[in-house]
């Protein structure tokens, strides 16, 4: 009978313990460079309600470095210019994520998520619009 006191109790224990779960809070930088390095592809890219994403655009990617606040531009297999070179720039994201600094352009953010990023501004007159999708 202590047995099965025993058994039953020890049940009864393991059955109340619940795994802990620790919900991990991303801030906007996180979503952007995974914590140190993303890289992205230009999904979207309008200027005045027109697409300019070009197929020359399509293969390049775009990496934002948190360490060291680099956005960098690796230009892919098709160039849209002979000369076309990869280059870098530095990028500062608002705290709250609501406003990014490329290269001393302020873009408004319009979505930050793990999958897209999504940025606007407004450059003489004309509203452009940069989307991009996470990289594979």
């Amino acid at each position: 009978m202590k047995k099965f006191f025993f058994i039953l109790a020890t049940i009864a224990t393991l059955a109340s313990c619940t795994p802990i779960e620790t919900e991990v809070q991303l801030m906007p930088i996180d979503y952007l460079t995974a914590g140190n390095i993303k890289k992205w592809k230009l999904t979207l890219f309008k200027n005045a309600e027109v697409d300019q994403l070009t197929e020359c655009i399509k293969d390049d990617t775009f990496t934002f470095s948190k360490k060291d606040g680099k956005y960098g531009w690796n230009k892919g297999e098709n160039k849209c210019y002979s000369e076309d070179v990869d280059t870098s720039f530095d990028f500062k994201l608002s705290a709250d994520g609501s406003s990014i600094t490329i290269n001393e352009y302020v873009y408004k953010v319009n979505k930050l998520d793990v999958q897209n990023f999504e940025i606007e501004i407004i450059l003489n007159g004309h509203r452009q619009i940069l989307g991009y999708s996470k990289a594979e």
